[in-house]
């Protein structure tokens, strides 16, 4: 599946023009700002959307992300356990919340969110890692080994899916599915043996 975020923002901003207040439509704004690197405009778009909806997941989420990556911390916490709030049993806020955790040097209670998360989703290598980094912090040394082993385990096999795809951590990273190979432009071949068909 494409992403075409410089595209979506055009259209983003067309349907702003003409119902600002239309539900959702901020929160998925913001995110194609994100994804394009214009990160104080997400910010001030999912603002928009938390004032016309104070509960709204994806507005809470990303701007909870944006929070952090500023160093924002209560700020961040707020607006993961509000995103929680209306979906206690997401993975991607669950794991936002245990990194913040993490960042603000709490491996305990970063432990506690992100042990349910590897047995809920056992192929989340990103969770994994960040558990690494707490049963390292926690002087846990074998654990965090072996957490290290299944990173390595789930990266390899991810690379033996997508050959050619070199050791970049790109899409697979992120846990996007790997593009198919594009279609070769050649027109098929017709087999001589099968005649003229109609």
């Amino acid at each position: 599946m494409s992403r075409d975020y410089p595209a979506a923002l055009g259209e983003f901003e067309k349907a702003a023009s003409l119902n600002p207040s239309l539900p959702a439509l901020q929160a998925f704004y913001g995110k194609a700002l994100m994804a394009v690197g214009s990160r104080e405009e997400a910010a001030r778009a999912f603002r928009a959307e938390l004032r016309s909806d104070p509960h709204s997941y994806e507005a809470n989420l990303y701007l909870g992300v944006l929070e952090a990556e500023e160093r924002r911390h209560q700020e961040a916490l707020r607006h993961f356990r509000k995103a929680l709030a209306v979906r206690p049993e997401s993975i991607e806020a669950r794991y936002q919340l245990a990194t913040l955790h993490l960042t603000m040097e709490d491996s305990i209670e970063a432990l506690a969110i992100l042990e349910p998360i590897v047995a809920e989703a056992p192929a989340f290598v990103e969770a994994h890692i960040s558990l690494a980094t707490v049963y390292h912090r926690l002087g846990r040394r074998e654990d965090a080994r072996r957490h290290r082993s299944v990173v390595a385990e789930l990266n390899a096999k991810k690379q033996a899916q997508a050959p050619g795809a070199g050791d970049e951590l790109g899409p697979a990273y992120r846990g996007e599915l790997p593009k198919p190979p594009a279609p070769s432009q050649e027109p098929p071949q017709r087999d001589p043996s099968q005649g003229d068909r109609k």
